[in-house]
């Protein structure tokens, strides 16, 4: 079977379209979505003194139940924004980790119209000094070779 390269690219671009904008792979719920937008809101009330069955009794009201429209409980709203709130934090982590990195540009390049600020230009990544025995590999094709030299090694026949 053969695949038609424009219809597979419309097709792509409207499921594109209609996947949500938030960097999260799957949505199982819109409770979770629902936590996820008003985080900052619900952490603004919960500083303020209002408990947690409160605030699982207003996003009721406002339509956002679990289940089969069943309300929202307050345990069930502490799971999930205790859900939220990992993710955010190991985003932030291998955010950081990334950009930790020497060997990496920014993630973000700028636009293929933006000419006002020049490309940022990735920094020389610090090469560590070879391990005693071992010689330092200039190229890919030289660590290929070495490899491949020390698998022939493994598998020469005695």
């Amino acid at each position: 079977m053969t695949l038609d390269p424009k219809r597979l690219a419309r097709d792509a671009k409207r499921v594109q379209a209609t996947r949500p904008t938030a960097g999260i792979g799957r949505e199982t719920t819109g409770v979770t979505r629902a936590v996820r937008d008003g985080l900052p809101m619900i952490r603004q009330l919960r500083a303020s003194g209002i408990t947690w069955a409160a605030i699982a009794a207003a996003m009721s009201a406002q339509g956002v139940t679990q289940g089969a429209g069943k309300p929202l409980t307050a345990s069930r709203l502490t799971a999930i924004v205790g859900q939220v709130e990992a993710q955010l934090r190991r985003q932030a982590e291998r955010a950081a980790a990334r950009r930790a990195r020497p060997d990496l540009a920014d993630p973000k390049p700028p636009l293929a119209g933006d000419t006002a600020t020049p490309a940022p230009v990735a920094p020389v990544p610090n090469t560590p000094s070879p391990a005693p025995g071992r010689p330092a590999h200039t190229s890919e094709e030289a660590i290929r070779r070495a490899g491949l030299d020390a698998l022939h090694k493994l598998l020469k026949k005695a």
